[in-house]
């Protein structure tokens, strides 16, 4: 008899709803990061507009960041997007996934 491996690991499937909510939430997420990082890019390039201020008061942003924090969220931006696709091409080679 042919022994098989000990797979301690249970994978469980999530439905379709349960993902449907993680998606909408990182969406809702990613979207309000955008929005503060085009308001201080928008500001640190003095692009001044009422749409621009509004979005200042509606967000409780301070209306002139500072330029380590500038510095800061691009570095984070480059980090995340840079970490995002380091793991999507090793997710893909590893799995078997080539193109």
């Amino acid at each position: 008899m042919k022994k098989t491996g000990f797979y301690p690991i249970i994978h469980h499937q999530t439905n379709h709803i349960s993902r449907l909510i993680r998606r909408l939430i990182l969406v809702a997420l990613w979207v309000f990061v955008s929005l503060i990082i085009f308001a201080n890019i928008g500001f640190h390039l003095r692009w001044y507009s009422d749409n621009l201020v509004s979005l200042y008061l509606l967000l409780n942003l301070r209306p002139h960041a500072d330029t380590q924090l500038f510095w800061l969220m691009g570095s984070l931006l480059i980090a995340v997007l840079g970490y995002g696709l380091y793991r999507w091409h090793q997710l893909t080679h590893t799995m078997g996934v080539t193109k």
